[in-house]
């Protein structure tokens, strides 16, 4: 399948649409080209969809305050129609008007991260990292929304976490681990597998990994199987191949940890660093 459905007459009356302020227009013709798979439109066809309205709002706000109020009013417009690509247009806008209403942004941000819609849950997390990349504020709601009763909102949290992967800056890599090791001990899947082998390892382990590894060398005394899965899982991905005496280290302590959680995740890291290098054992 392509990466982009839209016709180009398609995106003619999209760009048109736009420009006339006629969303509903907009958001008919993503559902037209809608896939099987996420019940949503190709992420460019999105991307296009996007780039037309940032691009009209520019235009007619020049200033920041306006902007951001049309970013916010825009966003919260596209929240509230039904369909889930209207939902992921609005959240990928009104995160932009974050500083016109913090409040509201973040009680709109809140529901669409628990949206029954995988893709939907995604954009609601690239715009919690959004939001926290430009404002320092919105950590401590991480924090708070860290220990929320959904999993889907705590997996956000993790996905938000990398407004902080910020490659010249370690101390924002600390304040990003220190709201990690909240997570650590989520026995949630869904939590799990974005923390260790994802965010952790191909993320901060990949631009802070000197960083990184200082805070796996305290949370591998923690006799926990959920922090210890993730310590496991960390170097489950190209980080571990890059790093295999590192990941042996954290492996051979583990090994010996009889829960069935934790021996689980060292074999399979240790079956994926063998891919790499057929010599590596315990």
């Amino acid at each position: 399948m392509p990466d982009s459905l839209l016709r180009e007459n398609q995106k003619r009356k999209i760009s048109k649409a736009v420009r006339d302020g006629n969303y509903k227009s907009v958001i008919s013709i993503l559902e037209s080209v809608k896939t099987p798979h996420a019940e949503t439109a190709k992420t460019k066809d999105k991307r296009f969809v996007l780039k037309e309205i940032i691009s009209n709002l520019k235009n007619k706000n020049q200033s920041a305050a306006r902007l951001e109020k049309a970013f916010f009013s825009t966003g919260f417009k596209f929240c509230r129609m039904e369909e889930d690509v209207s939902k992921q247009i609005g959240v990928s806008l009104i995160w932009r008007g974050y500083c016109y209403n913090k409040e509201k942004v973040r009680d709109v941000l809140l529901k669409i991260s628990d949206h029954p819609n995988w893709e939907v849950r995604e954009s609601a997390g690239g715009a919690f990292a959004n939001v926290l990349f430009y404002n320092e504020d919105f950590y401590n709601v991480l924090k708070k929304w860290s220990k929320f009763s959904s999993p889907n909102v705590r997996r956000a949290v993790v996905i938000g976490s990398l407004g902080l992967r910020d490659e010249g800056n370690s101390k924002s890599a600390q304040k990003a681990f220190k709201l990690l090791e909240i997570l650590m001990y989520d026995s949630s899947p869904y939590v799990k597998k974005n923390l260790g082998p994802f965010v952790l390892g191909s993320y901060f382990g990949n631009s802070h990994p000197e960083e990184l590894f200082k805070h796996l060398d305290k949370w591998i005394k923690i006799n926990d199987p959920h922090v210890r899965w993730n310590i496991a899982m960390t170097f489950n991905n190209s980080f571990g191949a890059k790093y295999p005496r590192k990941a042996l280290k954290y492996l051979r302590i583990l090994s010996k940890d009889k829960n069935p959680v934790v021996k689980r995740a060292v074999k399979s890291t240790l079956n994926r660093l063998k891919k790499a290098n057929k010599n590596i054992s315990l």
